[in-house]
């Protein structure tokens, strides 16, 4: 019944479990408004005591000796009743003031109103201190001296009653707020986290689970289905660039081969220069698309060392560039993936100024932070976000000469090590690009999460 319950719309349960508390709430109610409400325990041992004390009186009346009389005030002190007989004269004292509530007040009221009956502090004759004194006839009385009064419950019926009333209404709202918890937020956070670290290139076709109550199976193939498209257009995209990239080595062989023949030498190099380009743009085209840094395996690289080999590389090309940090560190990477990133940041730097220089920091919880700062002429504050888009050019800002993936490339590398690439204008003038890589320990726990998420599957809680 429960599982068919679940299982079914989140529309009719939400109307059940809304029904239901309302039902609940109006049979309690009936029930509390017919429970007997019952007094207080001492006000009922009041109404008794006054009943036996009436009892004893009318007794004593009708006795016709003495010794009943005395067997009948026996009999009334076996039953804890103390009492004695004493002289009419007794009501005419003054009365015994007690506050209101008193238990003795509370047995006088209780009496019937033809009975003649008054507190005292005590009799003349020193009995009973202090007492109730009832009337049996003009020359006798009987001086009562009651028994301690019960403690009244902590809890009374009609508080009981109203327990329950407002149980009726605070439990369904917390069962309620707990089912829209755990039945609909759940599904919804974990199709919200699976899809934001769903990727598309990697994980199983159809990622979410499409089981528990019909709307949630819904929204679980939906998904599945935007993911399988969302592949089927990335794939398309993929297979359609790398073959028109592919396709255009072929053209462009021959036109360098018909260009280096030519007569003209200035048209000869012009040729030469837009070949040169065209072909940088496909084989930077073909590194972008092929997105191969999170493949590589990950290795304990000495990061000085890999840093001091592009830089030398560029200096044995001419460029001004120079190494800044610590001689020896070694860092969980994927050192060729890293050593791309690094490249292209210094490139990008050797276009548009006469000098880079490379900074590793190693921080004190062992994370790093490696900064590449160039004295060009800096990228505006507005277009920092931009540029890391691919084929994205601010001509305007640098005259840059390439083609908008350099940057993109750098980006995808350092968020496959779960870091950050941030830029800022360095001052006087150029610009700053500081890739930011967590500890060894984050790494770990990063991947170890990343790869659980990767195999979770959804089911219903």
């Amino acid at each position: 019944m429960l599982v068919r319950f679940l299982a079914g719309s989140i529309h009719r349960q939400i109307a059940l479990l809304a029904v239901a508390p309302v039902v609940l709430f109006a049979i309690l109610g009936i029930i509390s408004e017919n429970l007997t409400i019952k007094e207080p325990e001492s006000v009922s041992q009041a109404r008794a005591v006054a009943m036996r004390i009436e009892f004893v009186t009318e007794m004593i009346r009708s006795a016709e000796t003495a010794d009943q009389e005395t067997a009948i005030l026996d009999a009334a002190r076996r039953t804890g009743l103390q009492v004695a007989e004493v002289s009419a004269a007794e009501l005419q004292g003054p009365e015994l003031e007690v506050e209101e509530g008193d238990f003795r007040s509370e047995i006088q009221k209780n009496l019937s109103p033809d009975v003649d009956a008054k507190l005292r502090a005590a009799t003349e004759t020193g009995h009973l201190k202090p007492s109730l004194v009832v009337s049996i006839d003009q020359r006798r009385a009987l001086a009562f001296l009651p028994p301690p009064a019960v403690p009244d419950s902590r809890i009374t019926d009609r508080e009981i009653s109203d327990f329950l009333a407002t149980m009726a209404m605070f439990v369904p709202v917390v069962l309620l707020s707990l089912y829209g918890s755990r039945m609909i937020a759940s599904p919804l956070q974990r199709f919200s986290q699976a899809a934001r670290d769903l990727d598309p290139d990697k994980g199983p076709e159809r990622p979410f689970d499409e089981i528990g109550p019909p709307e949630v199976r819904t929204l679980a193939k939906s998904l599945n289905d935007m993911r399988s498209r969302v592949r089927g257009m990335i794939e398309a995209r993929t297979r359609m660039l790398r073959a028109i990239s592919h396709d255009l080595r072929t053209p462009l062989t021959r036109l360098r081969l018909r260009a280096e023949r030519s007569t003209e030498p200035s048209l000869r190099a012009a040729l030469l220069a837009d070949i040169d380009a065209l072909a940088l743009m496909v084989d930077e085209t073909l590194v972008y698309l092929r997105k191969d840094a999170s493949k590589e395996t990950q290795l304990r690289a000495d990061l000085p060392s890999l840093i001091n080999t592009v830089c030398n590389d560029f200096a044995d090309m001419g460029y001004s560039v120079s190494y800044d940090g610590p001689d020896r560190f070694a860092y969980p990477c994927r050192p060729h993936a890293l050593k791309r990133a690094i490249a292209n940041l210094i490139d990008n730097g050797t276009k548009f100024a006469r000098h880079v220089n490379v900074e590793l920091h190693v921080k004190p919880d062992r994370a790093i932070s490696i900064s590449v700062t160039d004295d060009g002429p800096g990228i505006p504050l507005e277009f920092h976000a931009h540029v890391l888009e691919p084929f994205y050019k601010l001509d305007s800002a640098r005259n840059d000469r390439g083609f908008g993936l350099g940057l993109s490339i750098v980006r995808d590398i350092v968020e496959s090590h779960f870091g950050t690439l941030r830029l800022e204008n360095a001052t006087p003038r150029g610009l700053i690009a500081e890739l930011n890589l967590p500890s060894p320990d984050s790494i770990n726990t990063q991947a170890n999460t990343t790869a659980a998420e990767s195999t979770v599957t959804m089911t219903p809680p």
